[in-house]
């Protein structure tokens, strides 16, 4: 993956054409202007979405493991989710998260343990104050097959977009949010 800053301070460049690490060339002015919107944002996706979609956005938990890579090293938590529409069951998003544990708050590690709320919406019902950092764009011509996450969106464009959210100037969660290019070239769908 890619580690680049994009949009630091501006959700606009003058170069809009960017290389990503699936090869292709993505030009960013030519996307359907919410999914640029939901790109470059640095709040909460469910939050955008209901706005913009006007209903509300159940998170759906796929898998929720936790895992340590070694006896050294602190437990970590892998989720994933889908963000689908609880009227029309449209699957607005899917998302994988790898959240280190040791670096939240016990209250807040303990629910995204549980896996019953997005977390970008239990970071904001705590308070909790953290920097969002995007550091990687990618566009996927086909839904990659080697990706079972992916293949919930039943698409075959994907955009994706991976952020590191920080707190207390460490970074606590890696989220890669995958979005079907179709649904959002389509408007509003109201």
């Amino acid at each position: 993956m890619n580690q680049q800053s994009y949009f630091r301070s501006s959700g606009y460049q003058e170069n809009s054409l960017i290389d990503t690490d699936s090869g292709n060339q993505l030009d960013l002015a030519s996307l359907p202007p919410f999914l640029r919107t939901l790109l470059v944002m640095d709040g909460t996706v469910t939050k955008a979405l209901e706005s913009w979609f006007w209903e509300p956005v159940k998170v759906i938990p796929l898998s929720n493991q936790q895992y340590q890579q070694n006896d050294n090293q602190p437990k970590l938590l892998q989720r994933e989710v889908l963000l689908r529409g609880e009227q029309s069951s449209r699957v607005f998003a899917c998302a994988r998260s790898h959240v280190s544990l040791q670096s939240l708050p016990d209250e807040i590690a303990e629910a995204l343990s549980l896996g019953k709320i997005g977390i970008g919406e239990l970071l904001r019902e705590k308070g909790l104050e953290t920097y969002r950092e995007l550091f990687n764009i990618n566009y996927f011509q086909v839904s990659p097959k080697d990706d079972p996450l992916c293949l919930n969106l039943l698409e075959t464009a994907i955009i994706s977009r991976s952020y590191k959210i920080w707190v207390n100037e460490n970074p606590a969660i890696t989220v890669t949010e995958y979005f079907p290019l179709k649904l959002y070239a389509a408007g509003r769908g109201n």
